[in-house]
C-alpha cells in the first residue's frame, strides 16, 4: 500500500536544506549590512557631493580687482565687468519631439553662435559632451552683448559675472605695472607683486536646479566675495611719461635698440619714474619678448665711468689723496701689469677733482692704486651693488662683484673705472641718493607706505660736498663730459659712462652702452636721475653725455617746474640782475 505525504511533510526541507537556506539568509544580510556601512561611512561625502549637484548648482562670485594708481591718484589699472557664458549640454542639446519648438530652438542657437562669434559648428562642438554641465563658451563678453545672449531665453545658458583689466596708460607705465593673464593672474610687474592684495576673495552662491537642471530658486548666499584692495604706489603719473616721452626721443634719434630710465625722489627714495623703450601694450595679447621685462631692474651692464666718482670717494675717505692731489695721466695711453689704459684725450697733470671732469681713466687707475682691493669692494658694496636693492620687484637681479681676493692688479685698476663688474640701472640710481644726502644710502621704494625709511651712512659729509661739486664740474660747457645734461636755472651734477658692450666673452668693437646719472639742484639735491641707451648706432653718437645727458635736461626741467624746486643757477642770477638793470635805467 503506498503511503502519501501529508502536505506538512511534503514542503518540510530536510535539517541539510534548512541550514543551507539559513546560511543564505544570513549572508545575504551580512552583505547588505556591510554594503549600509560602507555608503555611510566611506562614500558618505561622495553620495552627498552626487545628490546637491543633481539638486543644486554652485555659481563662482568674483572680486573686484583693486586698482592700481599714481602716487596722485591717477588711475595706471583697473577692472571693468565682462561675462563669461557657460552651457549646460544635457540641456541645450534636449531633443524636443515637436519639429516646430525643435526648430526654434535650432535658430536660437545660430543667433547665439553669431553673438558668440562663433560658428554653428563650433558651437555644437563644445556641446557634444551631453554630461558636461557648465561648459565655458566664451568669456570677457560686454554687458549688452550679454543682455542680448540672455535675451534669447535659450534653456542651459547660463551667465557669470567676471573682471576684465583695462590699462589706461598703455606703455609708459606697462613695465612698472605689468599685465594679468587670461586667468586673471597677475603675470609681470606689479599686478605680479602685489597679485594676493589685488585679487581678494572668490564668493559662492547656490541656486536649487530641477531634474532638468534649470534654476529653480535660491538657496542660500555661502559666501560674498571680498574685493581686493587698491594699490597706490610712488611713481608720478607726469613724471613718468615725460621720461619715457624723452627717453624715445633719443633711442629713436641714435637708432639704439632700447634705453631705461629711473628717477628717484633724493629725500625719501621714492621711485618718480621708471621706464623702458621700447615698450608694449599690456591691453594686447601675445605679450612675450625681451621687450617685456623691466629691463631698469632685470637687465646687468657694465656701469663703466658712473663708478668713478665712488672709487675717488674711497681714496678721499681714506685721505690717500686730496682734492687738489695732482695725478700725471700723460698723454692719454697707460700701460699697467702690462695692460693698456686709455683716455679719449691726452690731459696730462691734472688735479684730482678734474679727473672726473674729463672722465679719465688713468687717473682714476692712479688714484685706485692708493686703495687696497679690499676696502675698494668694500666700498662698492656700501653703496649697493652687488646687493639687490629691496624694491622687491619681480626678476630683479643683484648684478656682480668679484670677490677682491680673486682681483689681479689689473682688475682692481679696471673696477675703479666700472670694468669687470655689473650692475642694474636701478642700483646706480640708488647709489647716488649717497651724493644727494650728505653720504647717506637711501632705501628706495615703488609702493606708497608711511613707514619710516632707515638711511645708510656711506661717507662723510666732507667727502661728499667736495665729490658734489666735482661731479657739477661734469655739465661745465668748458671741458665737462656732460653739458648737454644742463637745466637752464639750476646747478645740477652728474656722470657719464660709455662702455663697450661684453658678448660672447669678449668686448664688440662697434656696440656700446652709454650712461648718465645726475642730480640736482647741486645746493639742495632733490632728484636724482640715471639714463642708460643700449646699442645706438656709431655714427649718430655714442658717449654717455651725447645720448644720455639731453634726456636727463628734459626731465629734471619738468621735475623741477612741477615740483616748485627754486632755482640756483647763475643763469637766473644775471637773468635777475639784467632786469634790475634794466629796471634801474628805465627809472623816470
Amino acid at each position: 500500500m503506498i503511503k502519501i505525504k501529508s502536505r506538512k511533510e511534503y514542503f518540510e526541507l530536510s535539517r541539510a536544506r534548512r541550514r543551507i537556506v539559513l546560511i543564505l539568509m544570513l549572508g545575504m544580510f551580512l552583505v547588505l549590512f556591510a554594503q549600509a556601512i560602507k555608503l555611510a561611512a566611506f562614500e558618505k561625502d561622495k553620495l552627498q557631493k552626487e545628490s546637491r549637484q543633481r539638486q543644486h548648482r554652485a555659481l563662482d562670485l568674483f572680486p573686484y580687482r583693486g586698482k592700481i594708481l599714481d602716487r596722485n591718484g591717477s588711475l595706471l589699472a583697473e577692472s571693468t565687468p565682462v561675462y563669461s557664458i557657460m552651457a549646460d549640454a544635457a540641456i541645450v542639446n534636449f531633443k524636443d519631439t515637436d519639429p516646430i519648438v525643435q526648430a526654434k530652438l535650432n535658430k536660437q542657437k545660430k543667433q547665439l553662435a553669431n553673438l558668440l562669434k562663433l560658428s554653428t559648428k563650433d558651437l555644437n562642438k563644445n556641446l557634444k559632451d551631453r554630461n558636461k554641465r557648465n561648459i565655458p563658451l566664451r568669456k570677457n563678453i560686454p554687458p549688452d552683448t550679454k543682455i542680448k545672449i540672455m535675451a534669447l531665453k535659450i534653456s542651459g545658458i547660463s551667465s557669470n559675472k567676471i573682471y576684465k583689466r583695462f590699462y589706461p596708460e598703455n606703455g609708459p607705465v606697462a613695465h612698472v605695472v605689468g599685465f594679468t593673464g587670461s586667468d586673471g593672474v597677475g603675470q609681470e610687474g606689479i599686478e605680479m607683486l602685489m597679485n594676493k592684495k589685488l585679487t581678494g576673495e572668490k564668493g559662492k552662491i547656490i541656486n536649487r536646479i530641477d531634474k532638468n537642471r534649470r534654476v529653480v530658486g535660491e538657496v542660500q548666499q555661502i559666501k560674498l566675495p571680498k574685493d581686493g584692495e587698491d594699490i597706490k604706489l610712488t611713481i608720478d603719473l607726469r613724471l613718468q611719461n615725460a621720461a619715457y616721452n624723452a627717453l624715445r626721443k633719443a633711442v629713436e634719434k641714435h637708432e639704439a635698440i632700447s634705453g631705461s630710465a629711473v628717477l628717484l625722489d633724493a629725500k625719501t627714495g621714492e621711485v618718480l619714474a621708471m621706464t623702458n623703450y621700447p615698450s608694449f601694450n599690456p591691453n594686447g595679447y601675445n605679450k612675450v619678448g625681451d621687450f617685456i621685462k623691466n629691463r631698469a631692474v632685470t637687465d646687468v651692464f657694465e656701469p663703466g665711468s658712473t663708478m668713478k666718482p665712488i672709487s675717488l670717494a674711497a681714496a678721499l675717505e681714506r685721505k690717500v689723496v686730496t682734492i687738489d692731489t695732482i695725478i700725471d695721466t700723460g698723454k692719454g695711453a697707460y700701460r699697467y701689469e702690462g695692460k693698456p689704459i686709455h683716455d679719449t684725450h691726452a690731459h696730462g697733470e691734472i688735479a684730482v677733482k678734474d679727473v672726473i671732469k674729463v672722465s679719465s681713466n688713468i687717473g682714476s687707475a692712479k688714484i685706485s692704486e692708493k686703495v687696497s682691493s679690499k676696502n675698494l669692494a668694500a666700498m662698492y658694496r656700501k653703496f649697493g651693488y652687488g646687493i639687490k636693492t629691496g624694491i622687491n620687484f619681480p626678476g630683479e637681479v643683484s648684478g656682480s662683484i668679484r670677490k677682491h681676493t680673486k682681483w689681479k692688479k689689473i682688475d682692481h685698476s679696471r673696477a675703479s673705472y666700472g670694468y669687470g663688474m655689473n650692475s642694474t640701472l636701478i642700483q646706480t640710481a640708488q647709489a647716488y641718493t649717497v651724493f644727494a644726502n650728505e653720504g647717506k644710502l637711501k632705501p628706495i621704494s615703488l609702493i606708497k607706505k608711511d613707514d619710516l625709511k632707515i638711511s645708510k651712512k656711506v661717507l662723510s659729509s666732507k667727502t661728499t660736498k667736495d665729490m658734489l661739486l666735482m661731479l657739477e664740474s661734469v655739465t661745465d660747457a668748458d671741458g665737462g663730459t656732460a653739458p648737454k645734461a644742463k637745466v637752464y636755472g639750476y646747478r645740477v651734477a652728474g656722470k657719464t659712462g660709455t662702455t663697450r658692450k661684453y658678448i660672447n666673452g669678449e668686448y664688440a668693437k662697434d656696440k656700446y652702452i652709454g650712461t648718465f646719472v645726475g642730480l640736482g639742484p647741486v645746493s639742495n639735491p632733490r632728484f636724482v636721475m640715471a639714463i642708460m641707451i643700449d646699442e645706438p648706432l656709431v655714427e649718430k653718437g655714442y658717449s654717455g653725455g651725447t645720448l644720455a645727458g639731453p634726456v636727463f635736461s628734459r626731465v629734471m626741467s619738468k621735475a623741477f617746474e612741477w615740483y616748485s624746486i627754486e632755482a640756483d643757477g647763475l643763469e637766473l642770477k644775471d637773468t635777475q640782475n639784467k632786469k634790475e638793470a634794466y629796471a634801474d635805467k628805465t627809472k623816470l
